[in-house]
């Protein structure tokens, strides 16, 4: 998949983040996005999503775009199973929860969760949602080594169906070898 992006122009009052910025990101797997703290990875990924407003093209080829946000915004007054089935069938979200080590916590409510279990319920809920294209901003936040490199096979398993976009300040050393780079 190739998104366009042409004479991007955004603009938070006086503070310019993107101007006629000009781009094609090809994915085809996996695309990690890089840049120092806020140089407009967050706003790129949610213009890309169609969540910000902004001046110029964007041409994504599909509007099956699932997004995990830095912050994990799961419905704190419904189990972690109903927070992803509310995008998905409870099958599928059943068998992700279970890849990502949630299966004890199906019927908790999140915020009876520490921190990387609700990461990981806000990562499924995003793997869950049939989509072709999967933007993550900063999913391994908060979550132990060991979980980072469970995380990391799902991902690439899940990138042989379909795209993702990956917002990290992470070092990967060869883990996402077959992907991209885009340095903003």
């Amino acid at each position: 998949m190739n998104i366009e992006i042409t004479n991007l122009t955004k603009k938070y009052g006086a503070k310019t983040v993107f101007e006629n910025y000009s781009n094609t990101l090809e994915i085809n797997g996996i695309l990690l996005v890089k840049g120092s703290s806020g140089c407009g990875k967050t706003t790129l990924m949610k213009m890309i999503a169609g969540l910000e407003d902004y001046n110029g093209e964007i041409s994504v080829p599909t509007d099956r775009i699932s997004f995990m946000f830095q912050e994990d915004r799961l419905i704190p007054f419904i189990s972690v199973l109903k927070n992803v089935t509310a995008v998905s069938d409870s099958e599928t979200a059943k068998k992700i929860l279970r890849k990502l080590v949630l299966e004890k916590e199906f019927d908790s409510p999140p915020l009876s969760l520490s921190g990387g279990m609700r990461r990981r319920a806000a990562l499924a809920r995003a793997l869950s949602y049939p989509s072709d294209l999967v933007i993550l901003d900063e999913p391994f936040k908060g979550l132990d080594d060991a979980l980072r490199q469970t995380i990391i096979e799902i991902i690439k398993e899940e990138s042989k169906l379909r795209d993702f976009i990956i917002v990290t300040h992470e070092s990967f050393d060869g883990e996402f070898e077959d992907g991209k780079i885009l340095y903003l």
